[in-house]
């Protein structure tokens, strides 16, 4: 027999791999149970941390939508009262966009991927805002301006698109 022969013999429990040592089923379920446990505990406060993040969004997002509708018409009336169909859409388009912001929140899993998701589309929408803002005073001073109130539509819709083009590139990662 050769060297390697005889060493492999000797120490033949130490290269024997088909049986484990005995109490490693005992060991193995023991260290499951416990990454198990650990698990659940950070899931369920990833859970409710994200819960809790995306209902102050959505309370902060309709406020602000409410603030800025509420602020535009006290202004407007005074100057031209805005068309009943425009601010019906506008509102529309508002509650649409929450709703939207709401669905991208659900998409993400951690609220860092949150709050940089949330900050691009906020950077977004704001751009279009004020945009909006200055389309709102063109139609202010000339109320039977078609292309403004188009290209106001068009705003929002815009803005539905954004959000839209976000839920499909975060939701389908």
């Amino acid at each position: 027999m050769s060297v390697l022969e005889e060493k492999i013999k000797k120490n033949r429990e130490h290269y024997d791999v088909h049986e484990p040592d005995a109490g490693h089923i005992d060991r193995f379920t023991s260290k499951l149970e416990a990454e198990l446990h650990a698990d659940e505990g950070r899931k369920v406060s990833r859970m409710s941390i994200f819960r809790y993040a995306a209902g102050i969004l959505l309370i902060g997002s309709i406020a602000a939508v409410l603030l800025i509708q509420y602020a535009g018409n006290s202004s407007t009336l005074k100057a031209s009262p805005m068309d009943d169909e425009l601010a019906l859409v506008m509102d529309h388009y508002d509650r649409l966009a929450d709703q939207k912001l709401g669905e991208i929140s659900n998409c993400v899993e951690t609220d860092e991927e949150a709050a940089k998701v949330d900050e691009m589309a906020r950077t977004q929408i704001d751009k279009l805002e004020v945009d909006a803002s200055v389309l709102k005073e063109e139609l202010n001073k000339d109320a039977s301006n078609e292309r403004v109130y188009g290209a106001l539509i068009n705003n929002y819709r815009t803005r539905i698109k954004i959000l839209d083009n976000i839920i499909n590139r975060i939701c389908q990662l």
